[in-house]
């Protein structure tokens, strides 16, 4: 009964709160690796999601080189132990997969439209 009475009460707010005609402006402050740092000013929107892309690409690199060291070194301490290697093979050839699949996405994307790999939004036409 309580989150029902707490979210009518947000939606009363929003409708009955802003008269009509207000604009809501949206400033995000956020530091994201790769980005220069935005502490004092803002952030659009765009340069926030497209610097967590990068930096998602960036992880999902390293944690795929990661797994293939892993792998490597398991299979080699694995000392002819057959299941020991084949684990350690099932660790490179997944983070493998993993990269090759971060590479599609990112190839599909710039494929189809290479303004959504970039980050760029385009002025909406006003309301009359």
């Amino acid at each position: 009964m309580k989150k029902w009475a707490g979210r009518s009460f947000l939606t009363l707010l929003l409708l009955v709160g802003l008269p009509a005609g207000t604009a809501l402006a949206v400033q995000i402050y956020t530091n994201i690796p790769g980005l220069p740092a935005t502490n004092t000013s803002p952030t659009a929107p765009c340069d926030t999601v497209f610097g967590f892309y990068q930096f998602a690409l960036m992880l999902g690199g390293v944690l795929a080189f990661a797994a293939i060291t892993y792998g490597g070194i398991k299979y080699t301490l694995a000392a002819g132990n057959p299941s020991k290697q084949s684990d350690g093979k099932e660790w490179v050839k997944g983070a493998l997969y993993g990269l090759l699949l971060l590479v599609g996405a990112y190839l599909i994307l710039n494929l189809i439209n290479p303004q959504l790999t970039n980050c760029g939004l385009t002025a909406l036409p006003a309301l009359p």
